[in-house]
Parts: structure tokens; C-alpha cells; sequence
């Protein structure tokens, strides 16, 4: 079963068919200034921009991309609700910075604390959903880095605020964090897109108004989302999103030297990416490929692939190719069992690698079929077998 037959490395190329009002040569990437960038095709999850992706950098309120991602994941599995209320602490309403205004012994709802953790990034209001939600911060935190570790990701998190420059983020590693967490919950980006947030505190005779620090809400088509952050230690960090033609993108600057300048390298970053690059669906490469199935019911089971979706640059001339690498399996099979390697090839450079995928059932066979299979494979090792 471990076996794997020769690579099929098939010659499949699909020409970009282009309107002739998008086959201008590919503009160049914009000059980013800030110490660590990464843009992201959303739907195909590929990197279109990276400079110092890898490196690891101070989040400041970024974390509370994460911090919002754990509560969301236990209102989805139903501990908690957005209905649900929280007396605040002494201890929150102690906190500095960013702040919702919250004063000691108040009952909030949930859904108040997310709002004023996404739009106003309060700090005060951190620590009271990870006391709700997990008891303690220390606890809440175990969760965050629980969560980061679950999803493959070289995020650290020393607190649910921010504040301490002991927590350590990517850029690359926050855009898939982003793109996992709007993937698993997106009616998240309602709470991001407000341009303003408004809490009357029990001593306050009017609401407090504040507005949503990330200005590309006001200046950038499509933008609706998603947080700022910022700390000496940091700089001026910013994850922005925005969907133009149902096409969501992910910029990501750390260490900006302000929040002109933050804004202006995630808006180039957008830009760029909306005006260089398509996308192409590869399923119908697939749709005659098979890989070998034995003792099943049928002898060969379609391919197909989780994530069909390609982001290619713009421009004339510019091609796809797949390479498949299957191995045999034995039935029975279920759907979307992994039976190979799907690459794929951009003008002969290798830019995305995702398992190949069993697009279909297949039973166990006959005791017949199965005998027969037996016996194929035998004599089939037998002859392959070293002189």
C-alpha cells in the first residue's frame, strides 16, 4: 500500500485565455519600506508578495486576531454564546492602552466584547472574555498557543492583548492565521468592518464613541477588515483585507514607521495584487485522470484536489502545467482519501504542491475480484523483483 508507482508526469498545459484589456506586461511589485510584509491570495492561499515573511516580529494587537479566533471556536461548539454576559474585573479595568472603557463589576455581553476587541481594540476588554471564557488569562493563552500549534503556525502568545513584546508572530504566519480564522468563522469580518464603536460605561452620562483605528475602511475599495497593532518594540503593524469582483486578498505590514505609512504599503500591496494576478481553476486537468484501485468494486477512482483554485500572474503567454505522482490503493475507499501528489508548475517553476484526493467511493470488490487482484499483484512483484 506504501508503494508508489512510477510519477505520471503529465504534460497538461492550460493557456490564459486574457480579455485584451488585461495583457499588459505584469506591473513590479511595490517598495515596501516596512521590516516585514506578505500578501495573500485568499481562495487558493498562496503568497503573491513576501519580504522577510518568515521572520519573526512583535504582533503587538495583532494577537487579538487569535484572541478572537479561540472565543469564536467556542461559540461555534457551543460553551459559550455571543449573548452570554461577564462581570469585569478590577484587573481589566486596570489595563492600559487601547481601551473600551469598562469599569469594575459591569456586566457585559459577549458579543459587546468582541466588538470592542475588533474595532477599538480594547485591552480592558481582552482580559475580561479570556476570564469569561477560560477563567484566567494564563489559561485563555494556553488556548491561543494550543490553537496556533493545531494549525501549523510560528505564532507564540504570552498574553490576549498584546501589550507584551514577549509574544512573536510572522507576517506570513499571521495572513494564514487570518485566512484560517475567516474560513472557520466568516461572520467574524462583521465585527471588523464597523468604523466605529460605541459603550457607555455605568458612570458615563452620553456613550463613548470610538472610531476603527484601521483606516483603509474609508479609503480602500472593498476593504472590510481587520487590525492594527502597535508598540515601540513593534512599530506600526497592520492586517488589512478587502474583496473586489468576490475576490478576498490578505496584506500583512509589520514594523511600519507610522500609520500613514502602514496604510499607504497595505494599500500598494492590495493594488498589486488585484491588478497582476487572476485566478484559474485546475479541476478540469483532472477530469479524466484516475489512479489504479484493487480489490474494489471498480479498478480505477478519479482524482480531484480539496483546493482547485490557482492564483497566476497576469500576461501574455503565461501557463500552467501539473505534474501527478499516485500510488495504489486498495479498496475500500472513501472520498477525498489522499491517493497522490498534485504539483503544479507556473512557466516551469514549481509554486503549489496539494494532495491528490479520491474524487469518489469505491467499494470493496468481489471475492473473485479480490482473488484476481491478489494474483496480479503477485506475479506483477514477482517479475519486478531484482535478478
Amino acid at each position: 500500500m506504501k508503494h508508489w508507482f512510477k510519477a505520471l508526469i503529465l504534460c497538461l498545459i492550460l493557456l490564459l485565455v486574457l480579455p485584451s484589456t488585461i495583457l499588459a506586461q505584469q506591473e513590479p511589485a511595490p517598495e515596501i519600506s516596512a521590516r516585514a510584509a506578505v500578501l495573500m491570495d485568499y481562495q487558493s492561499g498562496q503568497i503573491l508578495f513576501a519580504k522577510n515573511g518568515d521572520q519573526p516580529h512583535v504582533p503587538a494587537s495583532l494577537v487579538k486576531i487569535m484572541t478572537m479566533y479561540v472565543a469564536l471556536d467556542q461559540i461555534k461548539a457551543g460553551r459559550a454564546s455571543l449573548s452570554d454576559t461577564a462581570v469585569v474585573s478590577e484587573r481589566a479595568w486596570r489595563m492600559i492602552g487601547s481601551r473600551m472603557f469598562l469599569e469594575p463589576e459591569e456586566v457585559v455581553t459577549i458579543e459587546q466584547l468582541l466588538t470592542g476587541i475588533a474595532v477599538v481594540s480594547g485591552n480592558d476588554a481582552c482580559v475580561v472574555l479570556a476570564e469569561a471564557l477560560a477563567g484566567s488569562e494564563a489559561a485563555f493563552v494556553q488556548m491561543m498557543n494550543e490553537k496556533a500549534e493545531a494549525l501549523g503556525l510560528p505564532l507564540s502568545f504570552v498574553d490576549p492583548h498584546g501589550l507584551s513584546a514577549d509574544n512573536v508572530v510572522t507576517a506570513e504566519g499571521v495572513a494564514r492565521l487570518v485566512r484560517a480564522y475567516l474560513t472557520d468563522h466568516p461572520d467574524a469580518i462583521r465585527f471588523h468592518q464597523q468604523l466605529s464603536f460605541s459603550y457607555q460605561p455605568r458612570s458615563a452620562k452620553t456613550p463613548i464613541v470610538q472610531n476603527n483605528r484601521n483606516g483603509l475602511l474609508r479609503t480602500f475599495e472593498g476593504a472590510d477588515g481587520l487590525k492594527t497593532g502597535h508598540l515601540e518594540a513593534a512599530g506600526y503593524n497592520l492586517v488589512a483585507t478587502a474583496v473586489q469582483n468576490n475576490r478576498r486578498l490578505i496584506a500583512v505590514v509589520l514594523g511600519s514607521s507610522s500609520e500613514a505609512k502602514r496604510e499607504e504599503e497595505a494599500a500598494a500591496l492590495l493594488t498589486y495584487g488585484y491588478r497582476n494576478f487572476d485566478l484559474v481553476n485546475i479541476a478540469p486537468l483532472l477530469n479524466d485522470k484516475t489512479t489504479r484501485v484493487y480489490k474494489g468494486s471498480k479498478s480505477q477512482v478519479g482524482l480531484m484536489v480539496a483546493e482547485p483554485i490557482i492564483a497566476v500572474p497576469k500576461g501574455v503567454g503565461a501557463t500552467v502545467s501539473v505534474g501527478l505522482q499516485t500510488k495504489e490503493v486498495e479498496a475500500p475507499v472513501a472520498k477525498g482519501t489522499p491517493v497522490g501528489v498534485l504539483s503544479i508548475y507556473l512557466q516551469e517553476e514549481l509554486v503549489k504542491q496539494v494532495p491528490l484526493l479520491a474524487a469518489e467511493e469505491v467499494e470493496r470488490g468481489s471475492w473473485l475480484k479480490i482473488m484476481w487482484d491478489n494474483a496480479t499483484r503477485f506475479f506483477r512483484d514477482l517479475i519486478r523483483k531484482p535478478r
